[in-house]
């Protein structure tokens, strides 16, 4: 198995776990599918069973998505959110860009196949 595919399969593991942790956080009902549907994604990828403009339209979502939650004033990741409202922004933003690189990756690995690389 190539590392390029292992690194599809591995995106498709973290992008369940994070679905998995976002049952505590107060709004699961968003997070959980937006972290479902990257790891549907990957695994697609890695089957190989998706059109290019796809993962396209789902990075410009994500990298969107991240730009938007970024929070106005940034106070970091690593402190508990009762602090402020701009650490779970900052984290919102952060697992988005997460799930905008691996729909780039995926993009990538995309153009690879058309150009006949495997």
């Amino acid at each position: 198995m190539r590392i390029r595919f292992l690194l599809l399969l591995v995106f498709v593991l973290m992008f369940v776990a994070f679905a998995i942790v976002q049952w505590n956080d107060p709004d699961p009902a968003i997070w959980i599918p937006i972290y479902l549907v990257a790891a549907v994604l990957c695994y697609m990828a890695y089957k190989r069973r998706l059109a290019q403009w796809i993962y396209g339209a789902a990075f410009l979502a994500y990298a969107i998505g991240a730009v938007v939650m970024w929070p106005t004033v940034y106070q970091g990741i690593t402190f508990s959110m009762d602090r402020s409202p701009a650490i779970e922004e900052a984290r919102e933003s952060l697992g988005l860009s997460i799930c905008a690189l691996a729909m780039a990756y995926c993009l990538i690995l995309g153009w690879g196949y058309r150009k006949g690389r495997s």
